[in-house]
């Protein structure tokens, strides 16, 4: 196990706290060391609060609550040098690793002749920050970021302990360019309420565990000035290495080639054709980011099933929602019937919008959370007494699903031109506020709405647009008195650095659809998000004015049991995945942008996409061929024609982050290679 190094930014940072935290929910993998102290001791604290965990002493403990050098010399004594701190360090337990804590702030007096940076760099274990989260906790982490990395020392991540700051994890994410985590203080200081803090805040635990570099594997390269010159030297890009292949379970070839014929007289798969060269992967199970084949090959989920994975297969803590529910409920009706769960998930939902009220209408896909979208927006003008705005406005390369609003918002020639004559009316714009503005002054009173997906537009290719383009666009909609769609389907869930996409350029839409991810990818359901400007135009005794709109398994009980597990996961606990993930793609697969056949790389969060130069679009060869050659390395990919991608789920392991960009350097390598 990987020794940590626990830093503060100042005295009273908290890292006795973390560490009381940490070791209560890993005390089995991890042992304590604070190699000096002063004052009260923290080892004797750490000991008393988390009975089970193994605490070494100290080499040197000093009474006067001071600096160690200070308390030394007013003592009479002297403190170890570096030397000999490290020469002290204990050797843990096999399979263990060691939890060491500093005291005060990283540039503190050591001894005579160091600071304790000096011994942190001597220590050379990978390490985390820890700040308190109270006023001012931008300035002063940043500060300290800054003054690590001059001396060659990047923390894995920030810890924020004490109350919940969104806007400062944000802040010192964006400008530290480090995964930054949040921790709340136990309710007090004793036993039982350190092991409930733990439990309460275990996603966020295993979050920054799954910072560590695994037992074998190299720790990231400190951020220095020589390193980053090294990353950033124009070169021939060259792959990760691979590394061993994945373990294999017991091969039974058999079942999985029955399964197979089965399957081929009986079943219609999705976007696939009927008479496709390849057979469908047999999958018997699933874990973390691995899907589990009849064969005993353990794939990984590269693409988090279609976007719907968000926090790994079979996520503890939503597997036990389910279970609980199932203990009560099955199924009800939603027409004239209310359960707890659906109330549950309609406040946690709202809760993140930035309007003050609002409703949630359930429905069951993503394509249906649009659907119902599109008919709210064209009756609330209907009610409004504008029954002529029967258009909408789409964007090129913009994909809402596959029911008859949804195409028509769309347009995709390949996916839905057969279905031209059919469609509704809609104009299709490129991405461009300036296109959408004049689009809007051509049919004035005409356009009900304004449909986008925030950021990353999924199926038409990954393609990316920035915040303030996005700012932009809604900016065009509200000066023609349009309404404003956002289709987060597949953006939601905090997998582009902020919970929702849209809020990363601080607008306000009208209506917000939501679905892949809203149960972490266990259950089916789908979400629409209406504000209260929109819901007040419903708000009638008239009869005629209600929405009608309805399906059999609307806010199914269980899938919104697991949708409030999933979403308190969301809002209590805020992953680092996203900024850890994007920071590694922008490492990883940038330097494929100098290949010559390699159009544009582009990257957001979790999201990472190649697209190459090559003819077809999404019906081109090389995507076939990528797939394969993906596969050879245990690791699923489906591309879009000629758009290699990855969104892997947030428990994805830095090992097998390495192994998925190591398969789609080999993918795209290989396609150059037979161009």
């Amino acid at each position: 196990m990987t020794d940590l190094l626990v830093l503060g930014t100042d005295t009273d940072a908290g890292k006795t706290a973390f560490c009381s935290q940490w070791l209560a929910a890993f005390h089995e993998q991890w042992e304590y060391w604070k190699p000096v102290e002063t004052g009260n001791s923290d080892t004797a604290t750490v000991r008393a609060l988390v009975p089970g965990a193994s605490v070494h002493a100290p080499l040197k403990a000093l009474t006067e609550p001071v600096a160690p050098l200070l308390a030394a010399r007013r003592a009479g004594d002297t403190v170890p040098c570096v030397a000999t701190i490290v020469a002290a360090r204990p050797t843990a337990a096999p399979g263990r690793g060691l939890l060491i804590e500093t005291f005060g702030g990283p540039f503190s007096p050591l001894d005579e002749a160091d600071l304790q940076i000096a011994l942190v760099r001597a220590l050379a274990c990978p390490s985390v920050l820890v700040s308190s989260s109270a006023l001012g906790a931008i300035g002063r982490t940043l500060q300290c970021l800054d003054a690590l990395a001059g001396s060659g020392i990047r923390p894995l991540a920030v810890v924020l302990l004490g109350s919940l700051d969104a806007f400062a994890a944000e802040q010192i994410g964006k400008h530290g360019r480090v995964p930054v985590g949040s921790l709340k203080l136990p309710a007090a200081w004793e036993p039982a309420a350190i092991a409930d803090s733990a439990r309460q805040q275990s996603v966020a635990l295993q979050d920054l565990r799954g910072l560590l570099p695994r037992e074998g594997e190299a720790p990231a390269e400190p951020r220095t000035r020589e390193s980053h010159d090294r990353r950033t030297a124009r070169q021939e890009p060259r792959p990760p290495e691979l590394g061993p292949r994945t373990p294999r379970l017991e091969s039974r070839p058999t079942a999985s080639a029955d399964l197979q014929a089965r399957d081929r007289r009986v079943v219609w798969h999705p976007y696939t054709s009927l008479c496709a060269p390849d057979l469908p992967l047999p999958c018997i199970g699933a874990e973390d980011e691995f899907l589990i084949l009849a064969d005993g090959r353990r794939l990984i989920d590269g693409i988090s099933s279609w976007w719907t994975i968000l926090h790994g297969h079979r996520h503890p803590p939503l597997v036990q929602a389910l279970h609980d529910a199932l203990a009560q409920i099955d199924h009800v009706l939603f027409a004239g019937v209310t359960h707890p769960w659906a109330v549950d998930l309609a406040e946690l939902l709202l809760q993140t919008t930035p309007w003050r009220g609002g409703r949630v209408f359930y429905s069951d896909n993503g394509s249906t959370a649009v659907e119902v979208a599109l008919k709210m927006a064209y009756q609330y003008w209907c009610q409004q007494g504008e029954p002529g705005r029967t258009r909408f406005v789409g964007f090129e390369a913009g994909y809402h699903g596959d029911t008859f609003g949804a195409m028509s918002v769309s347009r995709d020639p390949v996916f839905f031109g057969r279905f031209e004559p059919l469609l509704f009316h809609a104009d299709i714009v490129p991405v461009c506020a300036d296109r959408l503005e004049a689009a809007l002054r051509k049919r004035p009173g005409e356009v009900a709405a304004v449909i986008i997906e925030p950021l990353v537009q999924g199926a038409g290719g990954m393609r990316m647009h920035t915040p303030d383009e996005l700012r932009d666009i809604v900016a065009a909609a509200r000066a023609s008195n349009v309404l404003v769609i956002v289709d987060e389907v597949m953006t939601g869930g905090g997998r582009t650095g902020t919970l929702w996409a849209h809020q990363a350029a601080r607008v306000v839409p009208d209506l917000i659809c939501s679905s892949k991810t809203l149960t972490g990818g266990m259950m089916p359901l789908a979400a629409t998000l209406v504000s209260p400007m929109i819901v007040s135009a419903f708000d009638s005794p008239e009869p005629s004015g209600t929405f009608f709109h309805g399906h059999s398994f609307t806010a199914h009980p269980l899938a919104c049991a697991v949708a409030v597990a999933s979403w308190r996961i969301l809002t209590e606990q805020p992953s680092l995945a996203p900024a850890r993930m994007e920071e590694f793609w922008q490492a990883s697969l940038t330097p494929l942008q100098e290949l010559p056949h390699v159009r544009d790389v582009r990257i957001r969060g979790c999201i990472a996409a190649v697209e190459l130069n090559v003819p077809g679009g999404y019906l081109a060869d090389a995507g076939r061929s990528m797939r394969q050659l993906c596969l050879q390395h245990d690791v699923f990919l489906r591309p879009l024609g000629n758009v290699l991608y990855a969104l892997p789920p947030l428990c994805t392991s830095p090992a097998s982050l390495e192994r998925i960009a190591a398969a789609m350097h080999h993918a795209v390598r290989s396609i150059a290679d037979r161009a």
